[in-house]
This record gives structure tokens, sequence and C-alpha cells, in this order.
């Protein structure tokens, strides 16, 4: 389980950007993603649902709203100078690809509805369910 909030804002910037559209994704990138639904899967069945997925990314959200007003901004950051600096550099990146409006401030509307739908574009049948095992490994 993340507990370091710059490791959970890469993880946030990672699940706001996506993947390439045309783009075969990096090894680094398919890590990353093989990481996040692992951490998705909620019963470790090897199947992560899209109810897995979306508790997960609110609970990331939650986790990265320190303080709980509902958004994510520089007023989370941690307080220790070395932290703070990294928190705010994964912050700018997240703000960057998914503060829609521009406010410096992300909202949980804003987190809900992400430029790209990672599950979706992972779950290519549609079926609302992903094998970790059918991933490709980096």
């Amino acid at each position: 389980m993340m507990k370091n909030p710059a490791r959970i804002l890469a993880a946030a910037a990672f699940a706001c950007a996506g993947l390439p559209v045309a783009a075969q994704p990096s090894a680094e990138q398919l890590q990353k993603l093989r990481s996040i639904l692992t951490e998705s899967d909620a019963n470790a069945d090897g199947k992560v649902t899209r109810r897995e997925y979306d508790a997960h990314r609110a609970d990331i959200f939650a986790r990265l709203d320190r303080n709980g007003n509902g958004v994510v901004s520089e007023e989370d950051a941690p307080r220790i100078r070395f932290a703070k600096r990294k928190y705010t550099e994964k912050l700018e990146q997240v703000l960057a690809m998914a503060d829609k409006n521009g406010d410096g401030r992300l909202s949980r509307a804003e987190w809900d509805k992400p430029e790209r739908d990672i599950f979706a574009l992972v779950d290519q049948d549609g079926d609302g369910i992903i094998m970790l095992a059918d991933l490709p490994t980096p």
C-alpha cells in the first residue's frame, strides 16, 4: 500500500495521463500500469473489476486530499521541506493533466472524469474485468 505522498501523486499522474494512444507503451509505463492494477485488486484474485479500480482511485484521491476539504492542492503538501518539494513537483504534473478548469486545485469531480480512462483502455473486450495475468510484462 502506498504511503508516500509523492509516490501517490506519481501514480495519480500516470492514472490521469493514460497510455499513449498510438505509441507502444514504454517498459516503465507498463510497470506502473501493472502496479496500479495490482494495487487495485482488492481481493487479490488476479482480476481487477471496474468497481475495484474505481475504489482504488477514490482511495488515492482521499489520501492525496490530506486536509479532507474535497480538493487536492498545495495545502495538502507535507510539512517536511524535502517531502513538500517532491509533492509539489508531482502535484504540478497531476494538475497539468487533470485540472480541467485551471484553478490550481484538483476537485473530486475532475479526478473522477479523467481525459482518458485507463481501465477502459486496458479492458479492450469491455467485459468490466482486467486479468492481471494477461497484462504484457515490461
